[in-house]
C-alpha cells in the first residue's frame, strides 16, 4: 500500500506512522523508550536501543504495508549524542534535554567577562531599540539577556569533553561526531552526518541571526566545529535508505517546529500549543528573527532554500508528565480520569498546585524550583488535588502565552492545540480561561508527525513550501470564560524563594 513513513522520536515513545497520500494515518506503531536516571538531575537514554526501537517500529510498518514512498524524521530536540566517525559506535549514553548536570557549567560560562561585556552592550542598545528589522541590531539586543542553559547541548558537550576520556580522545584524533537525535538516525539510515536548521537552532551552538554554526559560541566554550554535522533544509532528497529498499529520506524537522508547520504552514502569527510531556507554545514571527526577551529565544521555524521563517517559544516543563505523576502515585487510574475528576469540584481555588516537578521554564528558567501544594485541609480530597494540578499547569501555560504576546509584539487571539495531553478538556478550557484566548483542538493530535508528513510529501514531489500545506481539521473550540486563581502569583513567588 502506498504510504509515507514518518518517524516521530519523542522523549517517552518512538512512533512510526504510515500516512496515505491524502494525509490519513493508515497504521501507527508505538514503542516505549527506556529512560535512565543514574544520578539526581541526570536523564539519559541508550542511543543504540533508541535506534533499534526506530528500526523495529519502521519494519513493522514496512512488513505490513510494503516499501514507503518516502521517509520523514521528527524528533525531540536538544538531546546530545556523540559517536566515533569511523566505527559509528556511541561514546556515551545520550544526554536528554531534561538533564541538568551541566547547571554549574552553564553558570560558570555565563559569567565569563566577554559575555558580561556583550550583555552590557545589549542593554545599552535595548534601552533605545526594542526590536529592529536589522539582524545585527536584534543580535545585539539578544545579548542583553543571553546566558547558557543547563539543558543545552553546548553545555552537555562541554561536560562530555571534560569528563569522558573516550570523548576527549576522539575529539583530539578528529574522530568525534556530535548530533541531536535527527543526526543519529540519519547517520544510521544513510551513513551521513547532517542535521536540519530547526534542530541546530536548539543546540546553543547555532547562530539563528546568520544561519550558521556560531564561531563565537563554539570558540567561547571550546567546542571543535569539526564535530558538528552539515546543515540541511527541512525537505529535499537526502539519500536513499538501503534498509528500506531504497526509499528516500525527504524531510527532517524538530518536533515543535513540525507541529507549528502543521498548525499554520507559513502564516505569520500562527500560535500552536503542544501539550505532551511538557507544553511548548510557539509563534511564527516571519522571516526576521526577533531578539530574545522574557526568557524566550529566536529559533528557525522552517527553512527551504531562500524561504526561512522564525519562531519564538515558551516552555512549561511538565504537562502530560504531571498527569502521569498522578497515575504513578495512585490518585487516578489513567490520564482520561483527570478531566472528569477536576470537573466535579466547584470553582473555589481552594488548593493551589505549583507544577514545578522539573523546575520552572519560561520565563524563569530555574531548575532548582520544586513543586508546591498550598491550601491542604482535612476536607481536601483527591479530586481537589487533580483539579489543582491541572489548573496549575494551565496557569503556567497562560503565563507563557502572555509572555509570547509581549515578546513578539503580536496580539494572540487563538491557539491551535495538539499533543496527547490536549485530550483533557478541563486543561484546554482552563488555559482558555486563564489566558483569555480561544483554544482550538485539532482532530489529529499528532501535529509533529502531520507536519513532517506534509514536508516529506513535498520533498518527494519537489513542491514549494506553500504548495504542500493543508489546514488541520478542528475537533473542538474552547472559548474563554474569564477567571483567575486567587493567590497563584504569591505562591509561585514563594516556591522560587524556597529554592534559593
Amino acid at each position: 500500500m502506498s504510504h509515507y513513513l514518518i518517524l516521530d522520536i519523542g522523549t517517552t515513545t518512538v512512533k512510526a506512522m504510515a500516512y496515505s497520500d491524502r494525509g490519513d494515518i493508515i497504521k501507527r506503531v508505538i514503542k516505549k523508550t527506556s529512560i535512565l536516571f543514574p544520578e539526581p538531575g541526570w536523564v539519559e537514554q541508550d542511543p543504540e536501543k533508541l535506534w533499534n526501537l526506530v528500526l523495529n517500529a519502521s519494519m513493522e510498518i514496512i512488513n505490513d504495508l510494503g516499501k514507503p514512498t518516502a521517509v520523514g524524521i521528527t524528533n525531540q530536540r536538544a538531546s546530545t549524542i556523540v559517536w566515533d566517525k569511523e566505527t559509528g559506535e556511541p561514546l556515551y549514553r545520550m544526554i536528554t534535554w531534561q538533564d541538568t548536570r551541566a547547571a554549574e557549567l552553564a553558570e560558570k560560562y555565563s559569567k565569563l567577562f566577554v559575555l558580561k561585556i556583550g550583555r552590557a552592550i545589549g542593554k545599552i542598545v535595548s534601552t533605545f531599540i526594542s526590536k529592529s528589522k536589522s539582524r545585527k541590531l536584534n543580535y545585539l539586543i539578544t545579548l542583553a539577556n543571553f546566558k547558557f542553559g543547563p539543558n543545552q547541548p553546548i553545555m552537555h558537550l562541554r561536560w562530555l569533553l571534560d569528563n569522558v576520556d573516550e570523548v576527549k580522545q576522539a575529539a583530539k584524533n578528529d574522530k568525534l561526531a556530535f548530533g541531536t537525535i535527527d543526526s543519529w538516525i540519519a547517520w544510521k539510515l544513510l551513513g551521513i552526518h547532517i542535521t536540519d536548521y530547526t534542530n541546530a537552532s536548539a543546540t546553543g551552538l547555532f547562530d539563528p541571526f546568520f544561519l550558521k554554526w556560531s564561531d563565537r559560541l563554539t570558540k567561547l566554550v571550546n567546542v571543535p566545529k569539526s564535530i558538528l554535522p552539515k546543515l540541511v533544509d527541512n525537505m529535499g532528497n537526502f539519500g536513499e535508505i538501503k534498509l528500506f529498499d531504497g526509499s528516500p529520506l525527504t524531510a527532517i524537522i524538530a518536533d515543535q517546529q513540525a507541529s507549528l508547520f502543521s498548525a499554520g504552514g507559513t502564516r505569520i502569527g500562527t500560535v500552536k500549543m503542544t501539550n505532551g510531556t511538557g507544553t511548548f507554545v510557539d509563534i511564527n514571527v516571519g522571516d526576521n528573527p526577533l531578539p530574545a526577551k522574557y526568557g524566550t529565544y529566536p529559533m528557525v521555524a522552517f527553512k527551504l532554500r531562500d524561504k526561512v521563517n522564525y519562531l519564538l517559544e515558551g516552555i512549561v516543563q511538565v504537562c502530560g508528565a504531571a498527569i502521569d505523576w498522578l497515575v504513578d502515585i495512585g490518585l487516578i487510574s489513567d490520564s482520561s480520569e483527570a478531566s472528569m475528576l477536576a470537573e466535579k469540584v466547584a470553582d473555589e481555588n481552594d488548593v493551589i498546585f505549583i507544577p514545578a516537578l522539573a523546575g520552572l521554564g519560561t520565563p524563569y528558567w530555574n531548575s532548582k524550583v520544586r513543586g508546591l501544594i498550598y491550601g491542604l485541609t482535612r476536607a481536601t480530597r483527591r479530586e481537589n488535588l487533580v483539579k489543582a494540578l491541572i489548573e496549575g499547569v494551565a496557569m503556567r501555560c497562560s503565563e507563557v502565552i502572555n509572555i509570547l504576546e509581549k515578546a513578539s509584539g503580536s496580539q494572540i487571539k487563538e491557539i491551535i492545540a495538539d499533543g496527547n495531553a490536549s485530550n483533557c478538556d478541563y486543561l484546554l478550557q482552563s488555559i482558555a480561561d486563564f489566558s483569555e484566548k480561544t483554544v482550538l483542538r485539532v482532530k489529529n493530535l499528532e501535529g509533529t508527525s502531520r507536519g513532517t508528513f506534509l514536508l516529506a510529501q513535498g520533498g518527494f514531489k519537489s513542491l514549494s513550501i506553500e504548495e504542500i500545506y493543508i489546514n488541520p481539521q478542528i475537533d473542538k473550540i474552547f472559548k474563554p470564560k474569564k477567571r483567575k486563581i486567587k493567590n497563584w502569583q504569591r505562591i509561585l513567588t514563594l516556591s522560587q524563594a524556597l529554592a534559593k
